[in-house]
Order: C-alpha cells, then structure tokens, then sequence
C-alpha cells in the first residue's frame, strides 16, 4: 500500500509542473499507480497484478478537461482497470521519486531500475490516438521506436 502511503495529492504539483506534456492526452484517459505487493489477512506477501485481487488503493493521473488531476481510486485488478497505462510500484519507490528535485526524471530513473513497471493497457494505435506519445518518450519509453 505504499503507493498512498503519503497523501496522493503531493503528485499534483509535479503534474502541474509538466503541464506540456500533459496537454496532448485526450480528456478522460488517466495513469493507475498501484503497489506490487500487499499483504493478505494472513500476513503473507500477495502480487496486485492479477486478473482479480482484493481491493488495494491506487493513485490515477486523469486527464480531465483543463488539466491532468491526481485522484485517489481502489485497485481491484487488470479485469476492472480501465487505464490507459500502468505503473507497478515497489514499495517506498514514489516517496523516492517524490523527495528528488526532479520527481519525474527520478521515475524515469525507477523506471530503469524495475523500481516501477510499466504496462499498457491499449493498443498503440490507441494510445497514438489518445495522445501519449510525449508522455511516454519523456520517461523514456520507446513507443513509436526510430521509424514514424
């Protein structure tokens, strides 16, 4: 449940920071941030990413009409996610990200060390359509690769 241990609405100054590459994202499509981990009632250690699991809080960055908002949400697993893109965060990782100067290249840095995993939950053309392209080369993903 590291993902909102501290209150998620620290992240909102970072997205408005970047607003830039916010901007292109097509209203309603957001980003869940969910922890890896999370302890069962029996005190053992339980993946989140999984078809259905018991619900967990997440973080979402959606975007909504004049800009990209940090909510607050519950993860129940991929089957009910409706994101555009997922981050699997290791605990303490968005504290991490989060005390650095420059939160989202230190995410991008996570990101290089498996500190944060990155799905996508839509076709490329779709996330082309909705928008991502900047957002995804900022942390540097390779998306489009070399040839458009």
């Amino acid at each position: 449940m590291a993902v909102v241990a501290q209150p998620v609405f620290d992240w909102q100054p970072v997205l408005d920071v970047h607003v830039e590459l916010f901007e292109p994202l097509a209203t309603g499509v957001s980003v869940a941030l969910v922890p890896r981990w999370r302890e069962d009632s029996q005190g053992l250690r339980r993946a989140n990413i999984m078809p259905k699991t018991e619900p967990v809080p997440m973080m979402l960055w959606l975007r909504e009409a004049q800009a990209m908002r940090v909510r607050e949400g519950i993860f129940t697993g991929l089957a009910s996610l409706a994101s555009d893109v997922l981050l699997i965060v290791e605990d303490g990782a968005l504290d991490v990200a989060l005390a650095h100067e420059r939160p989202l290249s230190e995410l991008k840095r996570l990101l290089r060390r498996n500190r944060v995993l990155f799905m996508v939950l839509r076709t490329r053309d779709e996330l082309r359509e909705r928008g991502w392209t900047e957002f995804l080369e900022a942390l540097g993903l390779p998306f489009l690769g070399t040839c458009r």
